[in-house]
């Protein structure tokens, strides 16, 4: 009633929907989880969670800038309905808001974000509900939005080159994760700040673990996959351990040759010295010339060949000492290499055995685990992820970021074989058991090739798919299929052109992130609202009916 009274009596407003959605927020006690949120500053006319409270009923608004709020087109801190309606008394200046902004810190941004996500529980697990009762493949879809600075600027923290809207930029990356649902829609489930140079692995797993606290839901892991993956690590093992016994073997034999190489050397040089001693000492004897024994014996004087003889030997006898001892170093060296594999691979190993006891442990717990298909563009495509992906038991669908997989794709395409028909302007080959650099699955790969109308050669791309079913998938249906992630990239520029998430308010990094956790809630909250406010007014107009 609260509402109806307001819509109909309080028409002086450009902000009907604002007052909207603050008496949605209130009612399912979104005002009053921020007005706890911690944020350390005094409070003199207003409390610094009313100027935060502000933040998000701007982005709301759609302000490009916080002097929106006073100086805009549709100043909504000169609107007292939208304020009474959030449960405030006023709104501050915008200058207010951008002090909060400052000394705001890590904590603030927890808090709100654990906030945020106490509200949007309920309507998520509903939503989520419904599919699973429906017995539908649970569709996530991921992406990555720059949100670039100028090149030249020192004042935003963290700010860092990387690749943003097809080139490189300063700022920052913001990683989004939504599931699809029948009721609501394209559902945002979190989103997270870093630097522009940020690597997409560590996002990824940051999205997927995000995703399943969120959703309360994750597929089945593939521990049979890793168990096969466990298995191939004992041969190499095996064969490592061999050559180190092999060298450990050749060493003790060359350590063996160099010792008595050594006796030798040692009794010949006595053998010599004194004879140039008994020589010296003018008592040398007449000598049989007769042959030298192999080992020889202290004969008193000898005469200068037979010395000769001798030191020449001796001189052999150190050269194969030297290239022995070199050959032991040699040996050595090889086995050390071979001791590091062994224990790279058993470290690789163990991580693997934890790995698949925490895999055993999910399934253990989930026993009913529905399907997942998890989307993703090209940033996230490598091959490190996708296996992530395919051993935490998601269907994964992805777009090849190597254009040389492309190119070698084109090569194995025959003159006489067929293009598929797969849309308007494109058509597809595909092919099964296809392997990518750090994957150890086989993945099927699909070329695409689009007729834009040039006189050039049409340009061509790879989708890359990881299923259960190992059957080629029907062409068509794959194409329509993973550019239905379309409506990411929709709520991509909703983000930018409704909610103005690439206008940055803010140089704190906290204030940063807290309007990025504003404008990833906004596009959820009109949604949830609108279906609200329909059944909350009286006698519904085309456009609330519309909404």
């Amino acid at each position: 009633m609260e509402l109806r009274e307001s819509l109909l009596v309080r028409t002086d407003t450009e902000h009907g929907l604002l007052i909207a959605f603050g008496q949605f927020a209130r009612q399912h006690s979104l005002v009053s989880r921020l007005m706890q949120v911690p944020i350390n500053q005094k409070t003199r006319t207003f409390t610094p969670q009313t100027k935060l409270l502000e933040l998000l009923v701007g982005t709301l608004a759609g302000i490009e800038y916080l002097r929106d709020l006073n100086d805009g087109p549709h100043p909504v801190a000169k609107d007292p309905l939208v304020a009474e309606a959030w449960g405030q008394a006023a709104w501050a200046h915008y200058s207010g808001v951008s002090r909060t902004l400052d000394v705001c810190d890590a904590q603030t941004v927890r808090a709100t974000q654990q906030a945020i996500e106490a509200f949007s529980q309920p309507f998520i697990d509903r939503a989520v509900s419904a599919e699973l009762r429906r017995g539908t493949c649970i569709i996530f879809d991921a992406d990555l939005m720059g949100q670039p600075v100028s090149p030249t600027s020192t004042t935003y923290p963290e700010a860092a080159f990387g690749w943003m809207d097809d080139r490189v930029q300063l700022g920052y990356q913001l990683a989004r994760v939504c599931v699809q649902t029948t009721q609501d829609g394209r559902l945002g489930l979190a989103g997270f700040h870093h630097p522009g140079d940020t690597v997409s692995h560590a996002c990824l797993q940051e999205l997927v673990l995000a995703a399943e606290r969120i959703s309360r839901i994750r597929p089945r892991r593939r521990t049979e996959l890793v168990q096969k993956r466990l298995q191939a690590f004992e041969p190499p093992l095996a064969r490592y351990a061999r050559l180190v016994r092999h060298h450990e073997d050749r060493i003790a034999q060359l350590v063996q040759r160099i010792d008595r190489l050594t006796a030798q050397i040692v009794v010949t040089e006595q053998r010599v010295s004194r004879s140039a001693a008994a020589q010296k000492s003018k008592t040398a004897r007449a000598t049989s010339r007769r042959r030298m024994p192999k080992t020889p014996k202290p004969l008193g004087v000898l005469s200068v060949a037979a010395r000769k003889r001798l030191h020449e030997q001796c001189a052999g006898w150190q050269k194969q000492r030297e290239r022995a001892r070199q050959q032991v170093h040699r040996a050595e060296q090889v086995a050390a290499k071979h001791r590091q594999k062994i224990q790279a691979l058993e470290a690789e190993r163990d991580a693997m055995r934890a790995w698949l006891t925490q895999l055993e442990t999910d399934n253990a717990s989930n026993p009913e685990a529905p399907a997942c298909l998890w989307r993703m563009d090209a940033g996230f495509g490598s091959g490190e992820n996708i296996a992530w992906l395919i051993e935490m038991g998601y269907a994964v669908e992805t777009k090849s970021p190597n254009a040389k997989t492309t190119v070698a794709l084109q090569k194995r395409v025959k003159p006489k074989r067929p293009w598929t028909r797969v849309g308007a302007n494109a058509e597809m080959i595909a092919w099964r058991n296809y392997r990518v650099n750090q994957c150890p699955y086989p993945l099927t790969v699909g070329l695409e090739r689009f007729n834009l109308g040039r006189a050039v050669d049409a340009e061509r791309a790879t989708l890359i798919t990881y299923r259960d079913d190992p059957a080629l998938p029907d062409l068509p249906s794959w194409f329509q299929e993973y550019n239905g992630r379309q409506t990411i990239e929709a709520g991509n520029k909703e983000m930018k052109g409704a909610f103005k998430v690439q206008h940055l308010m803010s140089h704190s990094l906290a204030g940063i992130q807290l309007q990025v956790i504003f404008a990833g809630l906004a596009p959820n909250l009109v949604r949830w609202s609108s279906a609200w406010l329909r059944e909350q007014v009286a006698e519904p107009t085309p456009k609330v009916t519309a909404m």
